[in-house]
């Protein structure tokens, strides 16, 4: 039950990764959810756009489970929680970024 939570953690990451692989790959815009999708003149970068910040939103559950490897993750939580809100932080810098040179 130690590795609970960095199970959780790497599975999430792998999940968002996939789906960014697959929409990098196809660059399918019917791939991306309608609450999501903007309308945009050039699709197929948008589509890459849009893997790219997804690809980046995975770092933090990444980075979480490792924290949870690393300390013991049945004492306390509270590293890698830490490691989550402050890579969610940076994650929203970085995707702001990502979004304003497709702009």
């Amino acid at each position: 039950m130690e590795y609970v939570y960095s199970i959780m953690m790497f599975c999430m990451a792998g999940g968002l990764l996939l789906y960014a692989g697959l929409l990098a790959l196809a660059k399918d815009p019917m791939l991306i959810p309608k609450h999501w999708a903007a309308k945009m003149k050039n699709k197929k970068e948008y589509c890459l756009m849009i893997a790219k910040v997804v690809a980046v939103i995975a770092i933090p559950f990444a980075a979480s489970g490792i924290t949870g490897l690393i300390w013991n993750a049945e004492e306390t939580l509270l590293p890698a929680i830490i490691v989550l809100v402050i890579g969610f932080v940076v994650c929203i810098y970085l995707s702001r970024n990502i979004i304003r040179n497709l702009y």
